[in-house]
């Protein structure tokens, strides 16, 4: 057996990955490296069977057949039986499959459902089974498979009942009150299990439902006659007074907090409403916009976490602060510049009036040389107008360096005024910014691709779109933290900010997937871009936990057609940048091609 010098089998690995023209990925290394030293990797020959083995532990079988079965498939695999592999999981998929199929096909069980309803027995009375039917609907309504079954059980129900707190049993076999009936059915059960169960129950309803009626004080009074009677309920008959009473109470509930939901997202359309008229009726106002769009892109998520709320309204406390106190100083300097306005007014009204005095001064003079007819009175005549110029002449020149002070005062107002609202436009562009790593939000995202979009229009410029996803990133943020992840994140921004032009717009589209927008650029090219910003980033070492990690994703382009939309777009380089994560990860697709 020949021994292979790690270092050199190394040397010539990389060797051949650059005369194969290979990306330099690690599964690309490790493969080369295996075939230099003649061993077979031990990470391909089990990885996709592993992959197969948790991806059927995790789906919900509690079917013990299955269970057999998966207990085969990781034995398998740890005897490195790879040839039990495939019959194996075929095995598991045909139980999965029958696990998920219906009790009932729903057209007979409908049919058995309505000749059930339709049965007279003295045991169940109409009324009866109009609340055990209702119940299990409100129950199980919004799961398919488990409706199924439980309708299929209460019919049976119907058709063989034994007592009535048999049919309660069938129809809420997952709920609480489904123990008391079972006691009451079978009479070989102890009283003194009897009672432990009472005492959960009692226990459950006093913890799990009275601190839901905080905000229903109406209810208190029925709660506190369904704890009565259960504490109460020591046999089958007071058994039977309890259940109807326990039905209306949760029906009820159930009710309020329908109407709760209804409320809230009434309340939740009427300030979508009034956010809408609002920016209606302020278009010019850029900054008051802003805030708007961001509130109703939360508005308009289907499911709103109070997180959501807590994080919007930090930012726009923020923001709002600093909008405040630049509006304060953009107030105080628009007063200056009207200020000094009026003073330019008053001066140039002092000039006009000092202009008109000295014409009617000329004028008198005028009239007085007319009328003189010795030397004497014109050479007085010469020296008052002699001392009327220069008093003109000062004026004017004093006036034109007081003009000259105010235009300068004003230029400097106005260059104020335009640096303010500059920085409040920049306040308020950071509700358009990913907090994290400062790229483009959702939000900035729509209204670049909006403009960039119109502006392929209208010149018939190629637009092209990169739709990029880190690699293993849910196993970095297991293995080193999430805070290792964030900086991942903010790395990959820099990194792509560092090797895109000043003109393509980075936006984080979510999660750890980002696109960027490259106007002016063919998908060819832009193929290109994301393939040389991938070189980079494998020159480069990212440090986590003083551990050198290298950074890659997986990325789809698409070029904008005329009439599309950004979902379009999006879409198509989704779907490729999926592909390029089934050919290997660290590679770029095109949706062109």
């Amino acid at each position: 057996m020949t021994t292979h010098n790690p270092i050199d089998t190394a040397r010539e690995t990389l060797k051949q990955l650059t005369q194969r023209k290979l990306l330099p990925t690690p599964d690309n290394f490790e493969r080369l490296y295996c075939e230099i030293a003649g061993v077979e990797p031990e990470s391909q020959k089990n990885k996709l069977a592993e992959l197969l083995f948790h991806a059927f532990e995790k789906l919900p079988v509690a079917d013990s057949s299955y269970k057999i079965s998966l207990a085969k498939l990781r034995k398998a695999i740890q005897e490195e039986k790879w040839e039990l592999v495939p019959q194996l999981t075929m095995d598991l998929s045909v139980q999965h499959q029958r696990s998920r199929e219906l009790s009932q096909h729903w057209g007979k069980l409908i049919l058995e459902l309505m000749q059930a309803w339709d049965i007279r027995t003295p045991e169940m009375g109409q009324r009866y089974k109009q609340s055990a039917l209702e119940r299990v609907i409100a129950t199980f309504g919004n799961n398919p498979q488990e409706l199924n079954d439980k309708l299929s059980n209460l019919v049976k129900s119907w058709m063989q009942p034994e007592s009535p707190a048999a049919g309660i049993e069938t129809a809420d076999a997952d709920d609480a009150p489904a123990v008391p009936a079972a006691t009451a059915e079978h009479d070989s059960v102890p009283a003194a299990s009897s009672m432990v169960w009472r005492d959960v129950l009692e226990y459950g309803v006093r913890y799990g439902i009275a601190p839901r009626l905080v905000h229903y004080p109406d209810l208190m009074a029925q709660f506190e006659e369904v704890q009565h009677s259960l504490q109460h309920c020591s046999n089958e008959d007071e058994l039977a007074v309890f259940f109807p009473k326990l039905r209306t109470f949760l029906i009820r509930l159930e009710l309020l907090s329908q109407e709760d939901e209804r409320l809230v997202s009434g309340l939740s359309n009427l300030m979508r409403l009034m956010l809408q008229n609002v920016a209606e009726l302020n278009r010019g106002d850029n900054y008051l916009i802003g805030q708007i769009s961001n509130l109703q892109q939360i508005l308009a998520q289907p499911n709103i976490s109070i997180q959501h709320i807590y994080h919007l309204e930090s930012t726009l406390k923020e923001v709002i602060h600093k909008q405040g106190v630049l509006r304060s100083s953009l107030d105080e300097a628009t007063d200056s510049l009207r200020t000094l306005l009026d003073t330019f007014l008053d001066k140039l009204s002092l000039m006009s009036s000092g202009t008109g005095q000295f014409q009617q001064k000329l004028r008198e003079h005028s009239e007085r040389i007319r009328a003189s007819s010795d030397s004497n009175s014109l050479n007085d005549i010469l020296q008052s107008l002699l001392e009327d110029t220069a008093s003109m002449q000062n004026n004017l020149q004093h006036s034109q360096l007081e003009l000259l002070d105010a235009q300068h005062d004003v230029e400097n107002a106005q260059s104020r005024i335009r640096e303010l609202e500059q920085a409040l436009e920049a306040a308020s562009a950071k509700i358009k910014e990913d907090q994290l790593t400062g790229a483009y939000n959702r939000r900035g995202l729509e209204e670049h691709f909006t403009r960039e979009i119109s502006r392929a229009e209208r010149s018939g410029q190629p637009l092209s779109v990169a739709l990029l996803d880190v690699d293993n990133f849910k196993q970095l943020n297991d293995s080193y933290g999430h805070l290792t992840g964030d900086n991942v994140l903010k790395y990959l921004v820099d990194m792509m900010r560092h090797c895109v032009r000043a003109s393509d717009i980075v936006g984080r589209f979510g999660g750890e997937e980002f696109i960027i927008l490259l106007p002016d650029t063919p998908a060819e090219e832009a193929v290109s871009l994301m393939q040389r910003l991938q070189r980079e980033l494998t020159k480069n070492f990212f440090l986590a936990n003083q551990e050198k990690l290298v950074v890659t994703f997986s990325a789809g382009v698409a070029q904008w057609h005329r009439g599309e939309q950004d979902v379009n777009i999006i879409e198509r380089a989704d779907r490729v940048m999926y592909q390029a994560k089934l050919a290997g990860k660290n590679r770029t697709l095109s949706a062109e091609s």
